[in-house]
C-alpha cells in the first residue's frame, strides 16, 4: 500500500532555477504543439547536476561509480532528518561537534545511523532551512559543513548525505572570492568512500517531525536512469511510517 501523504521534496525546474555556476542551465521549449501537430513535444537542455539532484562517485573520481552501476535500493530507504537551522548561517561552516550536539537531544539519533545490514539508517538529510531563498542570490551564500562531518559520518556507515543547499561544501562565485584548496572536502571524503550526496532538497522540515518511537523518515531519491553519467536530477518525495 502506498503511503497516505507523500511529501515533494524536489525543486521545480525552470529557466530560474538556481544552477551551480558554471553549470548548464536549465532550458525548455516546444518543439511540436497541438494547433500544428496534433499532439505537444518539448526540448529539454539541462546538466546532470541541475536542481535537486544526486552525485554519483564519478562526479569526482574517474574509476568511481557511474549512476547506472548503482542499485535502486542505495536511492530508498530510511532518512534521520537532522535540524541545524539554528546553527545554519550565511557562508558558516558546521561542523561534527556541532551536529553531535544536535543529534545527542534527539534520543537514539546516534545509535540509530548505520549499515543497513545491521538494521540501521544509513541516509542523512541535514534541514538547514536554505531551500527559503532558492532562485535568489542568497541561495549561493548558504552553510557548508567541515571535513571531519564527512569522516565522521562514512565511519558510521552513512551511505548517502542530503542537503537542502547547493551543496555541502562552500560555494565559490567568480566575483572575486578565493577557493579553498579543501573547498570540495565534503565531495571528495564522501564520494570517495562511495557515499553518495543529494544536493538541493526541499521541504525537509515537513519530514522532520518523524521519531524512534513513533514514526519513521522514507524517501525516495531515485535519479534519471542515465547511463554513464556523473549524477541526474531526482524527482525526490518523502513519507512517514508507523515505527517497526
Amino acid at each position: 500500500m502506498p503511503p497516505e501523504s507523500l511529501i515533494d521534496l524536489s525543486h521545480p525546474l525552470t529557466p530560474h532555477s538556481t544552477i551551480y555556476p558554471g553549470d548548464p542551465p536549465f532550458a525548455m521549449h516546444s518543439v511540436c504543439n497541438i494547433p500544428s501537430d496534433g499532439y505537444t513535444v518539448h526540448a529539454v537542455s539541462l546538466g546532470t547536476h541541475t536542481g535537486t539532484h544526486v552525485d554519483a562517485p564519478f562526479h569526482f573520481f574517474a574509476h568511481g561509480q557511474k549512476l547506472h552501476e548503482l542499485s535502486l535500493e542505495r536511492f530508498v530507504g530510511r532518512a534521520l532528518v537532522v535540524d541545524v537551522r539554528h546553527i545554519a548561517r550565511a557562508r558558516g561552516c558546521i561542523q561534527w561537534r556541532d551536529v553531535r550536539e544536535s543529534l545527542d537531544r534527539t534520543r537514539g539519533a546516534i545509535a540509530s545511523l548505520g549499515p543497513r545490514s545491521e538494521g540501521k539508517i544509513d541516509m542523512v538529510l541535514f534541514l538547514t532551512g536554505w531551500d527559503g531563498w532558492w532562485s535568489e542570490r542568497k541561495y549561493f551564500d548558504h552553510p557548508y559543513f567541515g571535513r571531519d562531518m564527512a569522516e565522521e559520518l562514512v565511519k558510521m556507515g552513512v551511505r548517502l548525505v542530503g542537503v537542502d543547499t547547493l551543496s555541502p561544501d562552500e560555494t565559490v562565485l567568480e566575483d572575486g572570492m578565493k577557493e579553498k584548496e579543501d573547498a570540495f572536502v565534503m565531495h571528495e571524503v564522501l564520494l570517495g568512500h562511495g557515499c553518495l550526496i543529494c544536493e538541493n532538497l526541499t521541504n525537509l522540515g515537513e519530514l522532520a517531525g518523524g521519531d524512534f518511537e513513533g514514526e519513521e523518515v522514507w524517501v525516495s531519491l531515485v535519479p534519471l536512469s542515465l547511463h554513464g553519467a556523473d549524477g541526474a536530477p531526482v524527482r525526490a518525495y518523502g513519507w512517514m511510517e508507523k515505527g517497526r
